[in-house]
């Protein structure tokens, strides 16, 4: 089972999603032991009344950590969800409908959760954490940690199953947060942010995702609405940082790390990058992919702990699993490893990004972010050096898009077809090569210059960070932060791609 993280159930439930994305997205192969090992587990945790993923009081190991949680909703439904999708699993399906089924029993009217109809009440502890106790004050509570966050994961799983049941819990919750966990003009409710709240950032975003998605499968525009306000007004570059520095606790600071300042998670990070995805490609918001590609170059890249790394501090006691991994930061910029969870989370989010790098349409193959992918159609490399470039070697000719970053001065685009300078003509923030110039190994190289810009950030401790940044890329930070520092090797007029 995975250990040394938040708790086995929850972890369980995270490695089956990222596990199976991964399969789905780049042909990873999960080793037949593990995944057999791992579905044995998922039975025997979820081998319970309400087919709630929690750990076991007969398992010694686990007993200490044996408790009803409702933060693993959504986690159970992912890992279910999964199976369905991939496996074709029926036990995974009539475990999650009997899990829904639980769910829509003790929904109440309110929007809370009336926990003593769980069929494990009584048999296992309930969780003491506050942030799941849908503690109510006067008539708003804060659900995001519970029903909130098991949002995406039913339309997910309604997709999957196609069953009424599920439709219907999904609208239920739906409702309850579009009017008690947002603002129609896009600001973060005052409650969610209260100092008095134990809130959590992760759940708090996930439930954006969540309405974001079900707005989305329901053609709801309402819900698209609010959540791209919410993203433009209260999340972008406020409650996740230009840098992608995102707090874990929302209001009552938890966990705060050495210097005052919430502990950060790069999770949260993610799950902004994937509120910008869908809300450029499903929402009509394509402006919003130049935040995604920052929030990639920027955090999530620089923060993974990598085997140049482990090589540099050969002090410290990392083991195998942690290579490749994300974790809690308890530093603002710095500190590495592996938390399971959030690794999972993290690979959710770029797996997502990885499939969406470039899409199909009638319109022509858009090339949405300038990441290294290949596809049947096109191979991409993305090179940072004194310019930006971005090569697109066409295997089946088509009518071409490459995104403009909205931060790359007009003088400085240039565009070439198979070494021929061509003019640039624009499609919304596209540049377009039109099928007819190009055939079968045509080679587009379009490039542009990176712009040195300085930002400074202020936490809630009152330390302030300086950034220098080179496009969409943080190239130095002051000061800079340990242990193991995300941008330590970065220099002016260096880009990740050289690092």
């Amino acid at each position: 089972m995975p250990s040394g993280g938040y708790e086995a159930a929850h972890d369980l439930g995270r490695w089956w999603d990222a596990m199976l994305r991964l399969e789905e997205t780049i042909g990873f192969a999960i080793p037949a032991d593990l995944e057999a090992a791992s579905l044995r587990n998922l039975k025997l945790l979820t081998d319970n009344p309400d087919r709630l993923l929690m750990n076991r009081t007969d398992v010694p190991w686990l007993q200490q950590w044996a408790k009803i949680n409702p933060h693993n909703f959504r986690e159970t439904l992912l890992a279910f969800g999964g199976l369905i999708r991939r496996r074709r699993n029926l036990w995974a399906r009539e475990c999650s409908l009997q899990l829904v089924r639980t769910m829509d029993r003790i929904l109440q009217a309110d929007g809370s959760f009336d926990f003593t109809g769980l069929g494990s009440w009584g048999r296992v502890p309930h969780t003491v954490d506050p942030s799941h106790s849908e503690t109510k004050r006067g008539a708003w509570f804060d659900g995001t940690a519970t029903s909130g966050r098991a949002l995406e994961a039913l339309v997910w799983l309604s997709e999957s199953t196609g069953e009424p049941s599920v439709l219907a819990l999904a609208q239920r919750i739906a409702e309850h947060h579009l009017a008690f966990s947002t603002n129609a003009d896009g600001s973060i409710r005052q409650e969610i942010v209260d100092s008095e709240n134990a809130g959590h950032n992760h759940s708090y975003l996930g439930t954006l995702r969540g309405l974001l998605l079900y707005g989305l499968h329901t053609g709801q525009r309402k819900y698209v609405d609010v959540v791209e306000a919410t993203y433009r007004n209260g999340i972008r570059n406020r409650l996740v940082k230009e840098s992608g520095w995102t707090a874990h606790d929302l209001g009552k600071i938890r966990f705060p790390n050495d210097y005052g300042d919430p502990v950060s998670d790069p999770a949260s990070a993610g799950d902004s990058a994937q509120l910008a995805l869908w809300l450029a490609l499903r929402g009509g918001c394509d402006d919003l992919l130049d935040d995604v590609e920052r929030l990639v170059r920027a955090r999530l890249i620089p923060s993974q702990l990598t085997e140049d790394d482990v090589r540099r501090n050969p002090e410290r006691d990392f083991t195998p699993r942690q290579i490749g991994a994300w974790c809690i930061h308890r530093s603002t910029h710095a500190e590495k490893g592996c938390t399971p969870d959030v690794h999972a989370a993290v690979i959710h989010t770029l797996c997502d990004i990885y499939s969406h790098a470039v899409t199909h349409s009638a319109i022509g193959t858009r090339i949405n972010l300038h990441f290294d992918v290949e596809n049947e159609t096109v191979k991409i490399v993305s090179t940072r050096g004194e310019r930006a470039n971005v090569k697109v070697t066409v295997k089946q000719p088509d009518n071409i898009l490459i995104r403009i970053p909205g931060w790359a001065p007009e003088s400085s685009l240039r565009l070439a077809v198979d070494g021929q300078t061509q003019p640039l003509r624009r499609m919304g923030i596209f540049a377009w090569i039109p099928a007819d110039v190009l055939q079968s190994g045509s080679e587009i190289d379009f490039s542009f210059d990176l712009p040195t810009r300085h930002t400074e950030e202020k936490m809630i401790s009152g330390r302030c960070y300086q950034f220098t940044w080179r496009g969409d890329e943080i190239v130095e930070i002051d000061p800079q932060d340990n242990p193991l520092p995300f941008y330590s090797l970065m220099k002016s007029g260096a880009g990740l791609a050289e690092q």
